[in-house]
């Protein structure tokens, strides 16, 4: 690899007796050396001695480690095609290890030199082949030749090109044809390369050039980039900008000061199998109606969001892992867009997917699980459908979003989180305020301001998208999650449709706060710790077609001033059937009620109520089916019809209409039996212990901040 490694070795000029035996146990002051004066010694060695002197024994293994501030260090330095570990960034901080360093640079270089062809074909025979060596074009004044295409025009199979120091300017498009390696002479921004370059081979290396648009294209290069180490650079790892494309695969992305992977001006690649890593601020950056397909990566232990999306960025992002992220592993902010889809997302420190101002993704058939916050956010201003996910063992809550921001929320199997399987709230949390690590610092407006990206905005008609006027959760399956599954804390409307509630930690459905109407209908709420339903006073909701089944609290407790409960089945609760609370102003109308341990329906002091039409079922305790102060005049009686035991074996069913809810003509996604089995799966492979507890009124995403 460089001078050092290939002259005479020195350890041959060590007498034998000197050298400890394999098979003893040998001490360093073997020979009547002491320790000091090995490593002396061993400083004079080259690469391949210092290697045959690791393999003698484990004494004399850690003291070639030993050498890691001297030897190592000139070794590292002392290489002309090795850089400073941390150049050039700050080449004055040591590294942790600069035999690691050096082991790195010795991996680069034999990765890139092992593909050349070793062997040619004779022109005659097959079996007489000749050996090939890797020539060194140089370019510049006075040297071979006097521009980049020129060089290239004689360039063979991974041929070295060296530019000297200077401006390089071509009067045409460069067209790559067979790997090459191009390296600038020099420090950084000495070799400046004004070129328009198209990539028709498998690889090509590039180093230590900077890269400007030509007086004929917008277009720098033309990023086929397979199999590269992109690392440690000062800004982003690869930029895509003004309609750049390309394949962008299997490639090492790490440890950049920007963005792994910058994607705008209506750039469009194929970002394929990479592992985007370690980054200080996003993996992947998609914003100034950049698109791309982003497929099957790692992106994963970067400090800010895993892929950051904004300004009408709108890419496909499948297939990919994202975790261990110390932000968000997907943000959708400033109108951005996007289809997510049948990612796994976990394990991240703040919301597994973060949309807010404007952000209109699709997310749909995800797994977000095990992140250290909530599943999913949608934050102020956030909209676009969240469908078909799997949202598991999240420690906050599965999905948090403000009603305000009129998302879409359906078919979705959310279980296991550690607070609310689903709260939604409208109260301004701060979070018109980018946190740190969504886009507070980013510098995406270097070609002006980011209102400029407005001028560029897309009038495409998106079709996965169907217009929402108010916030809907419909059709998913909520439960196991450690307290309510389903929280509300609103101000704004609100519909809550054929879900399945079940066997969450605490009730079903908490309606905290809802000053506009809260419509809750045709779902199935069964087996959770406290009641099905609590609603709170000044609370107006509308329960309609529910099966409330099972609850070990009441069916359904009021306080509410404005409380409808009508054509539901509130059966088999370990409380009573209803329970009206003092102040609360109650319909209840049309219902089949039933408890087996307590009243059908309990009136709390002097609550107003109109109890009319409604079926009550007498339980096993032999408590009276309805009770209620006796001198409440607000409470009105009409048309019930009470059943009461006659004998033991006397049993009811529930026919004309059959047990409510009924689904049949309003599940509009996957069914809970089959999110039931698609968690399952998933949950043989990934396991995790889930803390349970109670959520405050904001989202763990903000309260952090």
């Amino acid at each position: 690899m460089c001078g050092h490694c290939c002259s005479t070795p020195l350890l041959d000029q060590i007498p034998a007796s000197m050298i400890p035996c394999l098979d003893s146990k040998a001490t360093m002051d073997a020979g009547g050396l002491p320790l000091e004066l090995w490593r002396v010694i061993l400083a004079y060695l080259h690469l391949p001695d210092l290697g045959r002197c690791s393999l003698v024994c484990r004494a004399w293994y850690e003291l070639i480690l030993s050498l890691d501030s001297t030897r190592w260090r000139q070794l590292c330095l002392g290489c002309t095609e090795c850089r400073h570990p941390n150049w050039p960034n700050q080449p004055d901080v040591e590294p942790e290890s600069w035999r690691e360093a050096f082991k790195q640079h010795y991996l680069a270089s034999r990765t890139w030199t092992k593909n050349a062809l070793d062997l040619e074909s004779s022109v005659c025979f097959s079996l007489f082949r000749r050996r090939r060596e890797r020539r060194t074009l140089t370019v510049g004044s006075g040297r071979e030749f006097d521009s980049l295409g020129s060089a290239l025009a004689m360039a063979s199979l991974y041929d070295r090109i060296v530019l000297f120091p200077g401006v390089y300017e071509e009067q045409g498009e460069i067209i790559l044809k067979v790997p090459v390696e191009i390296v600038g002479r020099g420090k950084l921004g000495e070799v400046a390369l004004l070129a328009s370059i198209d990539q028709h081979c498998s690889t090509t290396r590039l180093c230590n050039l900077v890269f400007m648009p030509a007086w004929f294209s917008p277009i720098m290069y033309k990023i086929v980039m397979l199999r590269n180490d992109v690392y440690r650079c000062r800004a982003s790892g690869i930029f895509l900008r003004l309609e750049g494309g390309g394949l962008i695969a299997g490639n090492n992305i790490y440890h950049n000061a920007e963005a792994g992977v910058d994607i705008r001006k209506k750039s469009n690649p194929l970002i394929l199998c990479n592992q985007i890593h370690h980054g200080l601020r996003s993996g992947i950056v998609v914003l100034g109606n950049g698109k791309g397909i982003i497929r099957n990566n790692q992106i994963f232990s970067n400090k800010e969001a895993g892929i950051y999306i904004l300004y009408h960025g709108n890419p496909v992002v499948s297939g990919n892992h994202i975790f261990k992220g110390r932000a968000a592993g997907v943000a959708v902010n400033e109108n951005g867009k996007g289809l997510i889809t049948e990612n796994v997302i976990r394990e991240n420190q703040w919301g597994g997917v973060d949309i807010r101002r404007g952000g209109t993704p699709v997310l749909r058939s995800n797994l977000i699980c095990f992140g250290y916050s909530d599943g999913v956010v949608v934050g102020d201003e956030g909209r676009g459908l969240i469908e078909g996910n799997t949202i598991y063992a999240n420690k906050g809550c599965g999905v948090w979003m403000m009603s305000s921001s009129l998302p879409h929320v359906t078919s979705n199997h959310v279980s296991y989180n550690g607070l609310y399987g689903v709260a939604v709230f409208s109260q301004k949390d701060g979070s018109s305020e980018f946190p740190g690590g969504h886009g507070a610092q980013e510098n995406f407006s270097e070609d002006g301001d980011a209102i400029l990206w407005e001028t560029e905005l897309e009038k495409d008609d998106d079709l996965l998208r169907r217009p929402v006027t108010v916030a809907l959760v419909e059709s998913n399956s909520i439960n196991h999650n450690g307290a309510s599954g389903l929280y509300v804390q609103s101000g704004e409307a609100l519909h809550i449709i054929t879900n399945v509630i079940h066997a969450n930690g605490d009730r079903g459905i908490t309606v905290a706060q809802s000053s506009q109407l809260t419509h809750v209908a045709n779902n199935s709420i069964s087996c959770n710790r406290q009641s099905g339903v609590k609603v709170e006073a000044q609370c107006k909701v509308e329960l309609r077609g529910n099966g409330i089944y099972d609850n070990r609290g009441h069916g359904i407790i009021t306080k509410g001033d404005s409380t409808v409960v009508i054509e539901n089945d509130i059966i088999g609760n370990r409380g009573s059937g209803l329970q009206l609370l003092p102040r609360s102003d109650t319909k209840v109308i049309k219902n089949r009620i039933h408890s087996f341990r307590a009243y059908g329906i309990a009136v709390r002091g002097r609550a107003k109520a109109l109890v009319q039409e409604n079926i009550i079922f007498q339980g096993k305790t032999n408590k009276t089916i309805f009770q209620q102060i006796s001198n409440n005049r607000e409470c009105i009686m009409q048309n019930n019809k009470f059943l009461v035991f006659k004998k033991k074996s006397d049993t009811w069913r529930l026919v004309n209409p059959p047990a409510r809810p009924h689904l049949e003509n309003s599940l509009r996604g996957p069914s809970a039996a089959h999110n039931g089995r698609k968690v399952a799966a998933m949950a043989t492979r990934i396991t995790a212990r889930v803390e349970g507890g109670y959520h405050s009124n904001r989202s763990i995403f903000c309260t952090i901040l």
